[in-house]
């Protein structure tokens, strides 16, 4: 009955590698080089450490490897807010590299706050990630002083920076804005507006906001509207912001949003209050949502290559974890503005025209 009890006691708690050495009747360096080194272990030996292994359910100490090798295999993304799905592709592109070489992705959100990013760096930190993905530039001096003391890899993304901290994949935002809201211009439309998010803590949005400005001064145009959301993106806002341009413009003919969601939430606020999409008002976003594609009508936008865009930024952090020289530091994935139905001009023309500025990339192919 004691024997029994012991037994018991033994598998209550996590099975550990001295459990799989004595059911397997061998040492735990047997069971370590198994689990590690598998080629330099007789096969009859090999096959009967991983059934007792199976059978246990026994999970390797990463950790305790870890803590040896000075490497913790996480690395982290950094978002603004986890209520925005503009970085979901990026953070598949991220996933699904790191996971090719052994890595995992740790996901961390700012809140749209700076004090917050320097504070969840330091979390990160401290839990001794590999290296950092931002989806912007680091803001903060706090964050710039934290990252440069821990002396890992880091990849500003979303954005082209002047100075980059370390290593940097991105689009020409403003860019991409003026195109976006040029396509407006030539389609006809003079009472052109906008709808963005909170601009502090965010290089993006003031490069798109820049941006649109340059495209509607270039025209001789004045601006008919500017609203700035104070949060992350909620349908409801956007509908009040879409209102708010319509009663101080009523010959609001043309929107330009800053993000795909954006652009969505105006098309349905638009269709709920029986305001015709193009007719009436015609949106256009950025970003890479495939909602864009589904809508009706379907939506114009500034279309980022995020998938790639992560794809490449995982890629960065691999191969200087593996001592590789990472060149160019700074890559540039380029933007393409789609046309679809929601900007199509009053008169005959085209259904679907496309103008691109995608630049290759001497790292992966996308």
């Amino acid at each position: 009955m004691g024997k029994m009890v012991r037994l018991v006691r033994r598998h209550l708690g996590r099975v550990k590698l001295e459990d799989v050495a004595r059911a397997a009747k061998v040492s735990t360096a047997t069971v370590s080089r198994v689990l590690n080194a598998p080629e330099v272990v007789a096969e009859p030996t090999r096959s009967k450490v991983k059934a007792v292994v199976e059978r246990l359910g026994y999970i390797p100490d990463l950790a305790a490897g870890n803590l040896a090798s000075d490497r913790s295999g996480q690395i982290a993304v950094i978002v603004p807010s986890f209520g925005s799905p503009a970085f979901v592709r990026m953070i598949h592109g991220v996933s699904d590299h790191l996971s090719s070489q052994g890595l995992q992705l740790v996901l961390g959100d700012t809140s749209l706050s700076g004090d917050n990013e320097a504070r969840l760096l330091a979390s990160l930190l401290g839990r001794r990630v590999d290296g950092i993905i931002l989806t912007d530039i680091a803001q903060s001096a706090a964050s710039r002083s934290l990252l440069s003391n821990a002396g890992i890899p880091v990849v500003e993304t979303w954005t082209l920076a002047a100075k980059p901290f370390d290593m940097n994949v991105g689009f020409d935002n403003r860019a991409a804005a003026r195109d976006a809201t040029r396509h407006l211009i030539e389609t006809g439309r003079r009472s052109i507006g906008m709808i963005c998010g909170p601009l502090q803590m965010n290089q993006r949005g003031r490069d798109r906001r820049r941006g649109f400005l340059d495209a509607v001064r270039k025209a001789g145009l004045r601006e008919a509207g500017f609203v700035e959301l104070k949060s992350a993106v909620r349908w409801n806002d956007v509908a009040l912001a879409l209102e708010y341009l319509v009663e101080n413009a009523p010959s609001l003919d043309g929107v330009f949003c800053s993000g795909d969601t954006f652009a969505a939430s105006a098309l349905f606020a638009a269709q709920r209050r029986g305001w015709s999409v193009p007719d009436r008002i015609a949106i256009i976003g950025l970003g890479d949502l495939d909602l864009t594609r589904q809508v009706v009508p379907s939506l114009s936008t500034a279309q980022v290559p995020s998938y790639h865009m992560g794809k490449v930024a995982a890629e960065m952090i691999a191969r200087r974890l593996a001592s590789e020289h990472v060149e160019p530091a700074i890559v540039d994935v380029g933007y393409e503005v789609v046309v679809r139905e929601s900007t199509a001009p009053a008169r005959a023309a085209p259904a679907h025209q496309r103008k691109k500025r995608a630049l290759a990339t001497p790292l992966s192919a996308r």
